[in-house]
């Protein structure tokens, strides 16, 4: 494992409470089987699954305050996650889940994000501009609470690619200006975000029109549903396998871009990197816990996984 992390600014983390049901029933009263609560968020899913992978090492930035975020923070220490976490007035919200084990599907619900101020924006920032050059890479992992813009992303980015880093943007909404600068290397989306942001209706068209954006490479996931990669002019298909009983598909995207990422600083091939992170993740819902998975599980999801280069029309 290389001694230097990855960086994952997680900047909307949240203290997440996990009710498992035998079946949920809408609009009735609903008694949980079970309740876990955990640490959780797309920065803090992204270095819990890095660690169980196993390639790199990773640290989460991020904000946490209030009583919801000491507890994020004594979890991530209590598991030995990496965190450089910024102390703010705002509470951090509470991210509820509800999973019903008869139908493998899940509900989720997140409480609004308290406004971050200037000071502590940039006091993060300069933390984590600070902390680039020695670090193997950058992932920008999802939406950012109130008080904060793009621009936080922007220079995040700007002072990697600067460095000569690889950054990984795994986030869609007003992200925009951040994919047109020309400083994000590589854009993990889902396909419905991915449709959203290209305009487009099919896949091949959306990626077609990202060979001529300053991204080299476009991951796109679709739950259990076929992914594509696009890459040099290339456009990769893959079949995940069909999984047995889900347990918790939650953190199963930021599991794909962890892994993806991993393998891709290291050395490992586009194509080859995001199938192993869609193997990960296929891995990771069969667990209750976000970014959390069996690895040899996952290598096996792997094995059974067809991966087809496309021909282009």
């Amino acid at each position: 494992m290389s001694s230097k992390p990855i960086i994952a600014v997680g900047l909307n983390p949240a203290w997440q409470k996990t009710l498992v049901f035998e079946k949920l029933r809408f609009y009735e009263v609903n008694r949980a089987k079970s309740a876990v609560w955990t640490a959780s968020g797309k920065g803090i899913n992204f270095v819990r699954a890095t660690g169980n992978w196993g390639k790199t090492d990773s640290i989460v930035y991020q904000f946490a305050g209030g009583e919801n975020g000491a507890k994020i923070v004594k979890c991530l220490e209590d598991e030995g996650l990496k965190h450089h976490s910024a102390n703010v007035a705002t509470e951090t919200r509470i991210c509820s889940t509800c999973l019903c084990l008869e139908s493998g599907k899940m509900t989720e619900l997140i409480e609004p994000s308290g406004t971050i101020s200037g000071t502590e924006s940039a006091s993060l920032l300069q933390d984590l501009k600070n902390a680039l050059p020695s670090s193997l890479g950058l992932s920008l992992c999802g939406t950012y609470p109130p008080g904060i813009t793009e621009d936080f992303y922007k220079e995040a980015a700007r002072e990697a690619a600067r460095l000569k880093l690889p950054v990984l943007m795994d986030a869609w909404m007003n992200v925009n200006s951040v994919i047109e600068e020309g400083s994000v290397d590589v854009l993990k989306i889902n396909m419905e975000e991915f449709f959203a942001l290209t305009k487009c209706s099919d896949i091949e068209s959306a990626l077609k029109q990202c060979f001529k954006s300053p991204v080299k490479i476009t991951a796109v996931t679709a739950g259990p549903g076929n992914a594509y990669l696009g890459a040099e002019g290339k456009i990769w298909e893959y079949k995940i396998p069909r999984l047995g009983k889900i347990i918790n598909p939650i953190g199963a995207g930021d599991t794909v871009s962890a892994v993806f990422f991993s393998e891709l600083v290291t050395g490992a091939e586009p194509h080859e990197a995001f199938a192993s992170g869609l193997a990960a993740a296929s891995a990771s819902c069969l667990t209750p816990r976000g970014g959390e998975f069996c690895k040899e599980k996952a290598l096996k999801i792997r094995e059974n996984m067809s991966v087809v280069l496309k021909k282009l029309n």
